[in-house]
């Protein structure tokens, strides 16, 4: 009688299983750098991408009525200097970025409180509790909602040098920076042909960081947060200089509220490797840096300065 042969099966040894462990490991952290740059590539161009149709919907606007939209509200009842409550551009741009049906829910744009409501009440919060993809930055990965579930989002327009009630000087450190004039007022619409700077040189719109908890900024449907100046640069260390709801701790970026010496203020960030996405007034986008020169960046910000700069 024969017996069948038996075979044997050697296994790995420890020492070889800890080695192909170790190459999985060196190979997922060569990998992962790789991988997240390639997401960040990718939110950058979708971020670029909003920016481009928001600038686009701007110009369709203004082809329409001969001026872009009013910064801030436009209504004749200037609530405590703010200009707060009764639509902002992010209520105009709608019709012109295919929110069409949105924008005929909006109720008593460019109102004030004798005319209907404002944009935290009736059918308005239809629109203002919705979040509109081109308006978000696909990099916010916690987009906010700070009052009564209304959405912050990412852009913001240019409302110069100065400050965003574009007072006619700053002067901080004995520098005196004068207001240039910008494409965008609080409570007004300008004509492209107001730009005597160039539309290639001056900035239309930008990126500004989601406030966390009650922070308001990014809280686009209210007049202070609807805007930035370029008074410092992209991502700078100093503080944005909100009215109200100004909540420093992190993950927010630094603030201070406003005070009659210090007026309001909001800079533009972005949680982009080393810049921001900005739209100018010409419809091209480009990444500005963080390190900028101010000189340039303040310049960029201005829409009748006349100063004369180098590309960017």
């Amino acid at each position: 009688m024969f017996s069948t042969p038996q075979r044997s099966f050697k296994g790995f040894t420890l020492i070889e299983l800890l080695v192909v462990i170790a190459i999985i490991a060196i190979l997922i952290g060569l990998l992962l750098p790789a991988v997240q740059k390639v997401r960040e590539a990718a939110s950058k161009m979708k971020c670029q991408n909003n920016l481009k149709q928001l600038s686009l919907g701007m110009h369709s606007f203004h082809d329409a009525q001969k001026k872009l939209p009013a910064g801030m509200s436009p209504g004749t009842v200037n609530y405590g200097d703010l200009y707060c409550c009764w639509g902002t551009w992010q209520v105009a741009i709608l019709p012109f970025i295919e929110q069409e049906a949105a924008f005929k829910i909006y109720q008593n744009y460019g109102g004030d409180d004798s005319t209907g409501p404002r944009y935290a009440a009736g059918v308005n919060l239809q629109v203002t509790q919705r979040r509109y993809s081109a308006m978000t930055c696909p990099t916010e990965d916690t987009p906010n909602a700070p009052i009564g579930s209304m959405t912050s989002h990412n852009y913001a327009v240019n409302y110069g040098n100065t400050t965003i009630y574009q007072v006619p000087t700053v002067t901080v450190g004995g520098v005196t920076v004068t207001f240039g004039e910008a494409p965008f007022k609080p409570n007004v619409g300008s004509p492209l042909s107001h730009i005597s700077d160039g539309t290639s040189n001056t900035l239309l719109i930008t990126e500004v960081i989601q406030g966390q908890r009650a922070d308001l900024r990014g809280f686009g449907w209210w007049g202070p947060a609807s805007g930035v100046t370029t008074f410092a640069g992209p991502n700078s260390s100093t503080p944005d200089v909100p009215p109200q709801n100004c909540d420093p701790a992190l993950p927010n970026p630094p603030c201070t509220t406003a005070t009659a010496s210090n007026g309001s203020n909001q800079f533009a960030r972005s949680k982009h490797t080393g810049g921001v996405n900005a739209g100018m007034v010409d419809g091209s986008i480009r990444f500005v840096t963080n390190n900028i020169a101010i000189a340039t960046w303040r310049a960029i910000g201005t829409a009748r300065g006349g100063e004369v700069f180098d590309g960017f």
